[in-house]
């Protein structure tokens, strides 16, 4: 069956730039415009439902509405073993400060993000921000970045005591003067 399957072309495809566009790096990048493919190639949700707003359509990622969100959704009920994949061309190297306005009732869990299997921020903790529609910012810094075309994956580590990773707005990444 599998070989009949491959003869007509039915291959996954692979994760590909929401909308066919590279996010620009320094710049920002909404948490909910992760790369476009098959689960398992461009994302990877626990639950093949998604929770949240019907954003994206045909997609098991857990994208919800907010009013408080810079482009009204975000990404929420993350746990562990989750990750999204964004295609991203860094214009400068450097060393960058990524900005994330993120909500977590309790304290959050961890995450981090990677390029080619390699940490690049370290583990990153959501804070107790007070409730889940209650967005903080979180800064994160030094993050080394080489100029070029990259796959970031955010990878949600561990869950906090609020049972999520934690809600995550966008990822705007500064580069730092050197």
């Amino acid at each position: 069956m599998t070989l009949s399957l491959l003869a007509v072309g039915f291959v996954l495809a692979d994760s590909k730039p929401y909308k066919g566009k590279a996010h620009r790096i320094p710049g920002k990048i909404e948490a909910e415009h992760y790369d476009e493919g098959a689960p398992g190639k461009a994302y990877h949700d626990v639950e093949e439902k998604n929770l949240g707003a019907d954003y994206r359509k045909a997609t098991q990622v857990d994208i919800e509405k907010r009013s408080d969100a810079s482009n009204g959704h975000g990404i929420g009920w993350t746990r562990k073993g989750e990750w999204l994949n964004y295609t991203v061309e860094v214009k400068e190297a450097g060393t960058y400060t990524i900005e994330m306005p993120v909500a977590s009732n309790k304290q959050g869990g961890i995450f981090h993000l990677e390029i080619k299997g390699r940490d690049i921020t370290g583990p990153i903790r959501i804070p107790d921000t007070g409730g889940w529609q209650i967005l903080k910012m979180l800064h994160h810094k030094n993050v080394k970045l080489t100029k070029g075309r990259h796959v970031i994956r955010v990878v949600m580590d561990e869950q906090g005591p609020s049972g999520s990773i934690g809600d995550i707005d966008y990822f705007k990444f500064v580069k730092n003067s050197e």
